[in-house]
């Protein structure tokens, strides 16, 4: 089930519904964030960072939770973190509902995809390269930055229109998961690296801005294997302010570089945002 096909799912649950119960008590002293244990979940996907209320069986506490991973059909545990400090142990048995206050919120979330593919050969240096701005959509990375790009350093205004691969809306956006697959025809040694940057854009304005590194994902061959692709799966939950440019580049960092090595990658963002 897809992220946006599990946010849905929840928006449709009724407010004050009991979704699950705890099968273990939570001790006062459990340290955040915790793993819960439920009976096997048998209501709705929950998605990560929902906000849930656990209603104390014979008590007159409640708790806020947020969930740290999506909780599926049969799972019987869940990462959490509590958002309050807890008053007393939370008895086996407790309900877990929706929290209406929350939801109503989180209900106004959703998400957007940008897909990128890059493809660099041709190179035998370390510097960053940045994507063909001539023929953006080739996916091809081979304008040379002229130097290792670093987090504080400031290049000029214009690479928000250059190399970019999006343009963060006015909306309030958060960069929530990151997905890289890459090859290469390289063989060992030749490692290579590719880094995400953030950039704000000064609109109307020719003034340089500074670049800070979102994630960057290292790609280490020990044998040549041209089939072989490596995996990524990061989630920074990078909040993004408007006219922020995202930037991403690539560059060698193994001991040993060819020119006529092949380096392919697909990269998709998975952003949320509020409608309002």
């Amino acid at each position: 089930m897809s992220i946006n096909q599990t946010t849905f799912e929840f928006r449709k649950l009724q407010l004050d519904k009991t979704i699950g119960r705890l099968a273990s008590a939570v001790s006062m002293t459990t340290p955040y964030p915790a793993r819960m244990t439920v009976y096997p979940w048998a209501g709705p996907p929950v998605p990560k960072n929902s906000y849930l209320r656990i209603e104390s069986k014979g008590q007159m506490h409640t708790n806020l939770v947020r969930t740290e991973e999506t909780i599926t059909t049969g799972q019987t545990s869940v990462n959490v973190t509590f958002t309050n400090t807890l008053a007393a142990d939370i008895p086996v048995g407790s309900r877990i509902k929706v929290d209406d206050y929350y939801y109503q919120g989180r209900s106004l979330k959703t998400y957007f995809v940008e897909h990128i593919h890059l493809f660099e050969t041709g190179s035998t240096h370390g510097n960053d390269l940045l994507i063909n701005s001539q023929e953006p959509g080739g996916g091809k990375y081979n304008h040379n930055a002229g130097t290792t790009l670093t987090s504080g350093s400031a290049y000029s205004n214009n690479w928000g229109t250059k190399f970019s691969v999006l343009n963060v809306p006015s909306f309030n956006c958060v960069l929530e998961r990151i997905i890289v697959n890459g090859s290469s025809n390289g063989s060992t040694n030749e490692d290579w690296r590719i880094t995400l940057w953030k950039k704000p854009i000064n609109p109307d304005s020719s003034s340089s801005s500074q670049i800070t590194e979102i994630e960057h994902f290292d790609f280490i061959f020990g044998t040549t294997n041209a089939s072989y692709v490596h995996n990524f799966v990061n989630e920074p939950n990078e909040p993004l302010d408007a006219n922020t440019a995202i930037i991403p580049s690539f560059s060698k960092i193994g001991t040993k570089q060819t020119s006529s090595t092949k380096h392919y990658a697909d990269i998709t963002l998975i952003f949320s945002f509020y409608i309002s």
